[in-house]
């Protein structure tokens, strides 16, 4: 769990082969980005949230353990410059090939419940291999055996999952549909989650909390990364998202009266614009969840110094610039993002309910910013977790989360 309190044996491993624990988390402002468990290694070390999407334990640990004792001399054990064996995106390839197979051969053999949790683990793996989905040809390489993946995992799950093209611009974009095992047309809840996040990894939101509930989900990407990565960042980060929502709308077993936004972290960013600047969409709510909206996006070039380079990179491709792009070029795009800025702090009442769930004390959203933004809305929810870091948890928020749509639906 990201932020959480356990780490599993290689993360163990790896801080006692290298020494990693002991240097402590990354700040910016005094507040943590990264928890101390997750260590000083390039990617976050998040076992837990490996397994939530579907991850094997052992398997996790023993990549991570093949990773960190490399003989191969670099900065980190996941230094993203080296791809040999041994090598964060070699070895996580070699272990999402090896359930892909296996999946294959189970689906083949008519054992679909098998066949889908080796397809978890695979698209698990390859996402690990491919982040944080930069345009590194052989990131790019994974990320497509992820879709691959979760495309066969489609045909063996028990409930409809469909990838769709969604009409944008003059081209389309895929996503998945999820659908509940209801009859009639149902309520969907459209989402992305961060800037170094795919879409794949939202499958645990709609088995848990959004099928049981007869509502469906629609899960994309942000622009700049996997289905979507032809449109970078741009003022209007919510242009995927109401592309999908006015689509959905013309599909028969969709209830069109009951879609929703949800965003977590820049995919908050996309959920809160979607709210402020377009009342016409006439969506029948917003899930915000701790999403950048303004003063993370006007700190001055050097705060970007003390964000993890993991973050930065997916942030650089997500902002269409090179990958070497200086922290004062980073500054000047984001500067634009601001939706106070953009003059969306300001306006009429919405009348659009939205709910936001945060914590405490997040480098990434003040709660100051929060309440600026909320304080145009007439039907407005927030919980905030006592916690420090980025982001609440994902299976706690997401049962709230389903809960409130549920409420909400007209």
């Amino acid at each position: 769990m990201r932020f959480g309190n356990g780490v599993c044996g290689a993360a163990l491993i790896a801080a006692m082969y290298l020494g990693i624990l002991p240097l402590g988390a990354q700040e910016i402002d005094g507040t943590r980005f990264r928890a101390p468990e997750e260590g000083t290694w390039y990617h976050s070390i998040e076992p837990e949230s490996w397994v939530h999407i579907g991850g094997d334990r052992t398997e996790i640990e023993d990549v991570l353990t093949r990773i960190s004792t490399s003989g191969t001399e670099r900065k980190v054990p996941d230094d993203p410059a080296f791809q040999g064996e041994g090598s964060w995106v070699a070895e996580w390839s070699r272990a999402g090939d090896l359930a892909l197979r296996e999946g294959r051969a189970l689906a083949v053999a008519g054992e679909q419940d098998a066949a889908v949790n080796r397809l978890r683990a695979a698209v698990t793996y390859f996402l690990r291999a491919s982040s944080p989905h930069t345009d590194d040809p052989l990131q790019r390489a994974a990320l497509k055996k992820a879709q691959e993946s979760y495309g066969l995992l489609a045909e063996n799950h028990e409930l409809t999952i469909k990838e769709i093209e969604v009409p944008f611009e003059d081209r389309s974009f895929k996503a998945w549909l999820h659908l509940p095992a209801t009859q009639g047309p149902v309520p969907v809840v459209v989402a992305s989650m961060g800037s170094d996040v795919a879409k794949e990894e939202l499958l645990p939101y709609f088995e848990k909390q959004l099928a049981i509930r007869g509502i469906g989900l629609l899960s994309l990407d942000m622009p700049g990364m996997g289905a979507s990565a032809d449109w970078r960042f741009s003022q209007d980060t919510d242009k995927i998202h109401v592309a999908a929502v006015n689509h959905l709308k013309t599909l028969p077993e969709i209830d069109g009266h009951n879609l929703f936004i949800q965003g977590a972290s820049f995919g908050g960013h996309a959920a809160a614009r979607a709210w402020l600047a377009r009342p016409d969409l006439d969506i029948a709510g917003v899930l915000f969840m701790c999403g950048p909206v303004h003063s993370a996006l006007v700190a001055p070039p050097q705060a970007y110094a003390h964000f993890p380079q993991f973050t930065m990179d997916g942030v650089r491709t997500r902002f269409g610039l090179a990958p070497d792009a200086g922290f004062d070029e980073i500054s000047t795009f984001a500067r634009t993002l601001s939706l106070k800025k953009q003059g969306l702090f300001d306006g009429p009442a919405i009348g659009t309910p939205i709910f936001a769930i945060l914590t405490n004390n997040d480098p990434v959203i003040p709660l100051e910013d929060v309440d600026a933004f909320l304080s145009r809305g007439t039907n407005v929810k927030k919980v905030v977790y006592d916690t420090p870091g980025h982001c609440p948890e994902r299976d706690s928020r997401e049962a709230m989360a389903a809960s409130w749509v549920q409420d909400q639906l007209r």
